[in-house]
């Protein structure tokens, strides 16, 4: 009886323990944890959200999703839903997750269907564009080339849409004198095919690519001078006459042998080379020169083909060349300085020819380049200096040209970067032909190329596509202000065919709308952005709201 009895005490102690046990474990449920809502517009009218909700169950139990999206609608779904909203709102959207054991978990999110507006206004004018382009060939001509082909010129003319190409100077056409004369050139003593200088290739070497530009209607042709030919200048070189040493050094008028600047004497006989090189381009190639630097970053001696010279200095070689051009009856353009950097250095340079009404009268541009100039608000001195270098010749009815620059990832990152530039030369600057260094280059991609001569492209490539190809020469810049200050907007009036380019350089999707008198009633919409390469993504009316992805590049094109 003893042993029956402690026999059913053991019993009673267990269940008591299980129920216990139970019990305990019942209360111990845990709810769901880490919930991770995320709402994405996937599209506008009307106005669309994809919702995703993430949560985790550490008791791994079934959950259930209980949905209220602030607009009306409820609804027990899955962990991604879409709702449609009303325009002009915002809403709050909810849902509860429950694993039906414990309370349940909410998570919140606010969406809006609010547009930010783009007003254009048609009526005011600002510079008339005259280009966009790059320099070189299919490779550079230090390179051993190819320097054309059909893939090459149709990538360049037909998708990228250059208009503007620019050239070097070739100072071996005159290894030595042609006859002393310098207003008598003897075509017969021009070299055109003998390599001299660094392996550069000759006159010759370039032809096919002028002619291949020429037959495929090049708006622009332009030609800087890096150095004038050797034998003019006091170092007899080609460049500083060092292997690899590069500086700024003052302007001399007490020059030597070893001084990288151009003999005073031989004024006439630059200006002679220069219109000989013109000629020559015309004579073998049939391609007008558009316009023409006397010199190329005037204030640095490199040890590849340069030459210094200070403000005074150019403003005297403006004289002969000019008038030398006008009494060849040249339709050519002057201009300069074409320099970089440092902005008392590039005034330094502009200044003395444009307060010279003798030198002045010759300059048809002043150019140039657009290094670390990509401030994006009037403030900026970015901005500020391009506002000044504008108005530099804005009095006389000069332009002002952005003819170089390099240096951006051929990343998104570097698009972006590129873009807001450019935003920033054409808003402030009024710059109307932008140039980048260089079009296309061998070996990898790269910052300072637009693509590879075998016809890679990079992000960059893509970013001044949305430029390039859509605001055509003649297209005047209208007024263009966004209600996002995220949203840097241009617009541009090509004799009514309207191109307006949206660059969002802000994290999220930013939803925009038109509005101003006598816009196009129909866009087609070009757009570069992590996943997309000036892609063509809709055809908005004006009256439609439209989506810019974040860190992306947008052009609206009227135009056929």
């Amino acid at each position: 009886m003893k042993r029956k009895f402690v026999f059913f005490l053991m019993i009673c102690c267990l269940t008591h323990s299980f129920f216990a046990c139970k019990k305990k474990e019942e209360k111990s449920n845990r709810p769901p944890e880490g919930l991770n809502l995320t709402a994405s517009l996937v599209k506008i009218n009307p106005f669309t959200y994809e919702f995703s909700i993430k949560a985790v169950d550490a008791d791994l139990d079934i959950l259930t999703f209980d949905w209220d999206f602030g607009n009306g609608t409820k609804k027990v779904g899955k962990e991604n839903e879409t709702a449609t909203f009303a325009d002009n709102q915002d809403f709050v959207v909810k849902v509860l997750v429950s694993d039906g054991k414990s309370q349940p978990v909410e998570a919140r999110i606010g969406v809006s269907t609010k547009v930010s507006e783009i007003s254009i206004d048609l009526s005011k004018k600002f510079q008339t564009m005259e280009g966009f382009g790059g320099f070189g060939a299919q490779d550079v001509y230090w390179s051993g080339g190819p320097y054309t082909s059909p893939r090459f010129v149709n990538d360049m003319m037909n998708d990228l849409g250059v208009t503007i190409v620019r050239e070097n100077f070739v100072p071996d056409i005159e290894i030595e004198n042609d006859n002393n004369n310098p207003m008598v050139i003897d075509f017969s003593k021009l070299n055109l095919d003998k390599k001299v200088n660094e392996g550069h290739a000759t006159f010759n070497e370039r032809l096919p690519h002028y002619k291949a530009m020429k037959a495929a209607g090049i708006e622009k042709f332009i030609v800087s001078v890096w150095t004038p030919p050797s034998w003019m200048k006091w170092n007899n070189t080609f460049g500083n006459g060092t292997k690899d040493q590069n500086s700024a050094p003052p302007y001399t008028t007490s020059p030597n042998e070893r001084t990288n600047q151009l003999k005073v004497e031989n004024y006439q006989e630059f200006a002679e080379a220069c219109i000989a090189y013109i000629k020559l381009v015309k004579m073998h190639a049939d391609l007008d020169v558009y316009a023409f630097s006397i010199q190329n970053e005037p204030r640095f001696s490199q040890f590849y083909g340069s030459c210094v010279y200070n403000g005074e200095a150019l403003r005297d070689l403006m004289k002969v060349v000019g008038k030398r051009f006008q009494d060849e009856g040249l339709k050519t353009k002057l201009f300069l300085p074409e320099d970089v950097g440092w902005f008392d250095g590039v005034q330094g340079l502009t200044l003395p020819t444009i307060n010279d009404p003798d030198a002045r009268k010759y300059v048809g541009i002043v150019a140039v380049h657009g290094y670390a100039l990509d401030g994006i608000t009037a403030g900026s001195l970015d901005a500020q200096t391009w506002q000044k270098m504008y108005n530099w010749g804005a009095p006389h009815n000069i332009p002002l040209w952005m003819t170089e620059t390099s240096g951006y990832d051929p990343n998104l990152s570097g698009a972006m970067k590129l873009s807001t530039a450019m935003y920033t030369a054409l808003r402030f600057g009024n710059v109307s032909a932008w140039v980048f260094w260089t079009t296309s280059t061998g070996g990898a991609l790269n910052g300072y190329a637009l693509m590879t001569s075998n016809g890679l492209k990079g992000k960059t490539y893509f970013a001044s596509k949305n430029f390039y190809r859509y605001i055509r020469p003649n297209a005047v810049r209208v007024g263009a202000e966004s209600a996002d200050n995220e949203v840097l907007p241009l617009a541009f009036n090509n004799n009514g065919v309207v191109t307006v380019v949206l660059i969002n350089r802000g994290n999220t999707n930013k939803t925009m709308k038109l509005s101003g008198a006598n816009l196009p009633t129909q866009f087609k919409q070009f757009r570069t952005s992590d996943a997309e390469d000036c892609k063509e993504v809709g055809t908005p009316k004006s009256t439609e709201a439209f989506i810019l992805p974040p860190n992306s590049i947008t052009t609206l094109f009227s135009g056929n």
